[in-house]
């Protein structure tokens, strides 16, 4: 759980917009709080942040954006790369940029830097990261079964122009 420390600014990437929102949302639900005051997002023309927020869900564009204007990422403690298997060029270059961070904060006060990805080629990853430690966090999976609106009419014996049987 990340408190509100002075020393703690926490970004946490997704490849999507709503994506972004969605989290933000369920994370600050989950810690009983707004979506605005620790837990914030920043998504392309909207957002929601203060001056507590100290973890912030944006979207790769935002990213960028923001190294334009900060290329050091100078009050940024960590980043998190979520969905990092989703490749693009967007992505790929921010992955590039967070490289060269890593290494330059390195001496001073390094960057934390964590990729995640329920798919994605650890190995390969932790290559161009200059061979970092690699977590396996065993998850579940549950099992989908698709349902055709057909199968659904045949199953509730529905025929139209009658009610349900």
């Amino acid at each position: 759980m990340v408190r509100a420390e002075p020393d703690v600014n926490i970004l946490v990437t997704q490849p999507r917009r709503i994506s972004a929102i969605g989290v933000a949302d369920r994370v600050a639900q989950e810690r009983c709080e707004q979506v605005g005051d620790v837990v914030g997002y920043k998504i392309r023309l909207e957002g929601k942040a203060s001056a507590n927020t100290k973890l912030m869900y944006v979207t790769t564009g935002v990213l960028l954006r923001r190294l334009q204007s900060d290329p050091d990422l100078r009050d940024v403690t960590h980043v998190f790369v979520d969905e990092v298997h989703e490749r693009g060029i967007d992505s790929d270059f921010a992955l590039i940029l967070l490289r060269e961070i890593a290494v330059r904060k390195r001496r001073c006060r390094p960057l934390k830097l964590v990729l995640m990805s329920a798919t994605m080629n650890a190995e390969l990853f932790s290559s161009y990261f200059a061979n970092c430690p690699v977590l396996h966090i065993p998850g579940r999976t549950f099992p989908v079964q698709a349902h055709f609106l057909e199968d659904v009419l045949e199953m509730t014996r529905y025929s139209h122009g009658r009610e349900f049987v």
